[in-house]
């Protein structure tokens, strides 16, 4: 049963990283150039996968992350603890990133140049959080 989790979980992340990172480009284009249209067609679409996919993804993710977990009895393990920490951070982008996109497109607000850095945070948070589940360093 735990491989089946497992397999569940890895497909749920990659799901979960790929709509971060679609959400990441749209907002580093809308740095770019805030008025065009394009922006605003993709950003929508990238709003309803958010929703249909990435959002629900990421639920998935932290349930069959804790049934892995408390299955395998790594539930008090100091690598899993550690990893806790990128995961939440990874959370936190990924409802900021969807807040600031829902903004830009339903006010029209401008996004802070802070988010053109949001897909190298993605990807380094996520190779954290791989690092710590693949080797299990304490």
């Amino acid at each position: 049963m735990y491989l089946y989790v497992k397999a569940i979980h890895v497909f749920a992340v990659v799901t979960l990283i790929g709509g971060m990172l679609a959400m990441a480009l749209v907002l580093r284009s809308a740095i770019a150039s805030p008025e065009a249209t394009d922006v605003r067609r993709f950003g929508e679409a990238v709003l309803r996968w958010d929703g249909l996919v990435t959002t629900p993804a990421l639920a998935i993710v932290w349930m069959a992350g804790f049934t892995m977990a408390f299955g395998a009895g790594w539930d008090s393990s100091l690598w899993l603890l550690v990893k806790m920490i990128p995961a939440v951070v990874l959370s936190g982008l990924h409802s900021l990133e969807a807040l600031v996109l829902k903004r830009l497109l339903r006010e029209g607000r401008r996004v802070h140049p802070l988010f053109g850095a949001a897909a190298f945070a993605i990807l380094a948070v996520f190779a954290a959080i791989a690092w710590l589940a693949v080797v299990k360093p304490f």
